[in-house]
């Protein structure tokens, strides 16, 4: 049985006057955990019979944000099951950008997340997601270019 995640890519731009402008570094991404779990950009399991974007819109409830008005999915990453793990099918929406006042802290730095006090969150670069997925759905994001990926990703060990 395949799981299907929904995760919401939340993105901060370093100049929020001029959101898609690359020039001053690329934006930060928003990434959760409770105390047992690594870092991740925040996401929700997809239950059976309900739309990805209502999905998101959970995700996206429990932030204390709201999604942005075109609904896109910007990138789909798939890995194969394994001997403890089913397959997993993660599909990236947009989020839209913030200027992050409901993250307090420098980049990097984990306050406690509106949703679950037990929750933290971050503004952290792409590629510490560790997600082919996310750095692709960022780069999708702030080009507004179309982007639906799939991306096999490697079996976990």
């Amino acid at each position: 049985m395949t799981t299907v995640r929904v995760a919401l890519l939340v993105w901060k731009p370093p100049t929020p006057a001029a959101p898609n402008d690359v020039s001053a570094g690329w934006p930060r991404v928003l990434q959760t955990r409770d105390d047992a779990s690594p870092w991740q950009v925040p996401s929700v399991i997809l239950r059976p019979g309900e739309q990805v974007m209502a999905a998101a819109g959970r995700v996206a409830y429990a932030l204390g944000l709201e999604l942005p008005n075109a609904h896109r999915v910007l990138a789909v990453e798939q890995r194969p099951a394994a001997i403890d793990f089913p397959e997993d099918l993660t599909l990236v929406v947009d989020g839209g950008w913030s200027v992050g006042h409901h993250v307090h802290g420098a980049d990097g730095d984990a306050s406690s997340c509106p949703c679950e006090p037990r929750h933290q969150c971050r503004w952290a670069h792409a590629h510490e997601t560790d997600s082919t997925a996310v750095v692709t759905a960022l780069s999708a994001a702030v080009m507004k270019a179309p982007a639906f990926v799939i991306n096999q990703g490697a079996h976990r060990a």
